[in-house]
């Protein structure tokens, strides 16, 4: 039974993070254009390390294991998108949109778990 609630939890929590990220993609894609995967990526990314780094500054209890199943893997797992980046940095002259989004990313990252955890190195 933990399984499937959890399944679920990262079920609902996905559909809430593509759901969000296709409203922002039709609202702003035509005046942001190929920029606007990357920043998702990238603010997923910041996101992600925040939830992480909160995480590691809480017990082991099954609320904040099920925070970090809903928020982190559903929502911004939903919400950011390796699929489009790895079909827009396909695209000729777009390779570097992908490197970039991949750096940017792991810097936003590690960003947030520097936020998340307060400053303290992880226990």
């Amino acid at each position: 039974m933990k399984m499937l609630r959890d399944v679920v939890l990262v079920a609902v929590g996905g559909a809430i993070g593509t759901a969000l990220r296709a409203g922002i993609t039709l609202a702003l894609g035509d005046d942001v254009g190929s920029a606007l995967v990357p920043l998702i990526n990238v603010v997923g990314a910041f996101a992600i390390g925040i939830l992480f780094g909160w995480r590691s500054r809480m017990s082991a209890s099954s609320r904040a294991q099920h925070v970090q199943l809903f928020v982190g893997t559903g929502v911004l797992g939903g919400f950011t998108t390796y699929s489009a980046l790895a079909v827009e940095a396909a695209e000729p002259g777009l390779l570097w949109w992908g490197i970039g989004s991949v750096v940017l990313g792991t810097g936003a990252a590690w960003g947030g778990l520097v936020l998340g955890r307060g400053g303290r190195r992880q226990r």
